[in-house]
């Protein structure tokens, strides 16, 4: 599985969906890459291989139900659920305005087991926000999955509530593999930090 890992690096760079420069994420925090992962549907082979991987290592792990994140999370958990055949939630970052108000989507019942997915996780912010609003319906949440954890902090501010962080791969990997097959050269002071 390592090798096909390492792929899904090269194959996330050759659609560009690996950008450096000086970027604002959404958890505030200023950064020198950035991930596009939302491009990622666009790619139909590529999609399906972050698909399988994600299959596989879900397959691991016992839950009921699949919360996605709009709007990063929403295809991915999308076709995730179709395939295990898991009830598919989402989460809106924002609060509906009109009907019937509400930022989970999807029917929650009390005791489900949910899992959180989104597609990259910085400080987890986000995905603490649907586990909240999960709990609050009287869900359970051990796990999030995300395709890339950023290694910025998300992995111990989810522990912390009680929330396990699976990722496919981390950007630290991202970066050392793309700096192995010579598409980026200096990585060093990127990777400082990350955990």
């Amino acid at each position: 599985m390592k090798g096909i890992i390492e792929r899904i690096s090269l194959d996330l760079h050759s659609i560009g969906a690996v950008k450096l420069g000086d970027f604002v994420l959404s958890s505030g925090m200023r950064s020198p890459v950035y991930l596009d992962l939302r491009i990622v549907p666009s790619h139909p082979r590529i999609f399906r291989k972050i698909v399988d991987l994600s299959v596989e290592t879900l397959k691991r792990v016992e839950f009921d139900a699949i919360c996605g994140i709009a709007t990063g999370g929403l295809p991915l958990s999308s076709v995730i659920a179709y395939l295990m055949e898991k009830p598919l939630i989402y989460f809106r970052r924002s609060e509906k305005e009109h009907g019937t108000m509400k930022r989970i989507e999807g029917e929650v019942k009390e005791g489900m087991n949910v899992i959180v997915m989104d597609d990259v996780a910085t400080t987890g912010g986000s995905i603490l926000e649907a586990v909240k609003a999960l709990r609050d319906q009287k869900a359970v949440v051990r796990r999030a999955f995300v395709v890339v954890d950023r290694g910025q902090g998300a992995k111990k501010n989810l522990m912390a509530e009680g929330v396990e962080l699976m990722s496919i791969t981390t950007l630290k990997k991202v970066l050392l593999e793309l700096k192995e097959a010579g598409f980026i050269s200096e990585v060093e002071e990127v990777i400082k930090g990350l955990e």
